[in-house]
């Protein structure tokens, strides 16, 4: 469902001039690096994922690796299934940096991969706000790199060490026209309240609940209905936001589902 709205509204993926100077940043950090981590929201994996980010990892032979991460957010279900289709491209780890899901396996595994190099360098890389500094973290054992759920916190890339593992974290890579909004609204990489298109993608966020059970325990509204437009009234209802003469004020409950969604209040 949400494959066939996205498809319609992506724009193709062309170094512009706008583009070129967010590849030599990334194009620096893979050649330094002897493998590279792409994190991924694993509510949406396919639209965090960057086929040209990969193209390039791959034509400069270096191994790339999958972080499912923000795992807590989403069903055990869900994760298997998608661990099972991304794992047949690249090996793939399911992370919680939250939870501390998933990351003595993956700093493990990395640690095995250093006794072949004499340096071994990390490469992290991935959109804004999928929480690339919370693995830094997370494999470091440190509070080194710093984390917040608001859009573009790392400014520069920066190098982060621990005993055994030498971390090279970039910022957010957005090598994807700058109107790609909806992709962005949906990982977290553009704040709600600078989004234009508020109300498309309140309505698609509501279209990822197949079963709308979760949300409307969550927004403690009663409805039965699966139509994005009448939840979000009841929605308006329930927080009270509502105009004079009883219009429902559509922007201010755009923003609150897609701040809920990006803050992982409200989950699959």
């Amino acid at each position: 469902m949400i494959n066939k709205t996205f498809k319609a509204n992506r724009p193709k993926i062309t170094k512009d001039t706008n583009i070129t100077p967010y590849w030599k940043v990334i194009e620096d950090v893979i050649e330094k690096s002897n493998v590279v981590l792409e994190i991924l929201d694993a509510r949406i994996p396919e639209l965090s994922r960057n086929k040209e980010l990969e193209k390039l990892i791959k034509e400069k032979n270096k191994k790339l690796i999958f972080i499912l991460n923000k795992s807590d957010l989403v069903s055990e279900k869900f994760l298997r299934k998608k661990f099972r289709e991304l794992n047949k491209i690249t090996p793939t780890f399911i992370i919680s940096s939250k939870e501390k899901i998933g990351t003595k396996r993956l700093r493990d595994y990395l640690t095995r991969l250093t006794k072949k190099e004499k340096i071994f360098r990390i490469g992290i890389v991935g959109y804004p706000n999928t929480g690339k500094s919370s693995v830094i973290n997370a494999l470091t054992l440190r509070k080194k790199a710093k984390v917040t759920s608001r859009a573009g916190t790392t400014k520069g890339q920066q190098w982060i060490s621990s005993e055994k593992l030498s971390i090279i974290d970039s910022p957010g890579i957005i090598p994807l026209k700058q109107d790609d909004e909806i992709r962005y609204a949906l990982i977290g990489s553009k704040n709600a309240e600078k989004i234009k298109e508020l109300e498309v993608v309140a309505h698609i966020i509501i279209k990822l609940f197949e079963n709308k059970k979760s949300l409307v325990n969550f927004y403690k509204i009663q409805t039965k209905s699966k139509n994005p437009n009448e939840i979000i009234k009841q929605i308006a209802k329930k927080k009270g936001f509502v105009k004079k003469g009883g219009v429902i004020d559509e922007n201010r409950v755009a923003i609150q589902i897609i701040r809920d969604w990006q803050t992982g209040k409200l989950r699959l």
